[in-house]
């Protein structure tokens, strides 16, 4: 059964200046180097020049060069050519 206002269902950003109320962590936009498709990972790069590696099983396929939208370390979205950092 599910709260009449649907709070606690999902993670309210809007609520705490970008970050998940659940865990603290925000999502961030990256743009992905090189993917390890093995291992189902890809190296990627914030727009500061911070890499990361970003777990990407909940949205193959994924390619250098593509944008992805990231929580706690797992690739969450695909990200327009706009939305790509530099």
């Amino acid at each position: 059964m599910r709260p009449a206002n649907d709070q606690g269902m999902r993670c309210e950003t809007e609520h705490d200046s970008g970050h998940c109320i659940t865990c603290g962590d925000e999502a961030v936009a990256l743009r992905v180097l090189r993917v390890d498709e093995e291992r189902g990972l890809a190296l990627c790069q914030d727009a500061s020049g911070e890499r990361t590696t970003i777990e990407i099983a909940l949205i193959p396929p994924v390619a250098a060069g593509d944008g992805l939208l990231a929580h706690a370390g797992t690739a969450i979205a695909p990200l327009s050519r706009d939305e790509v950092p530099a």
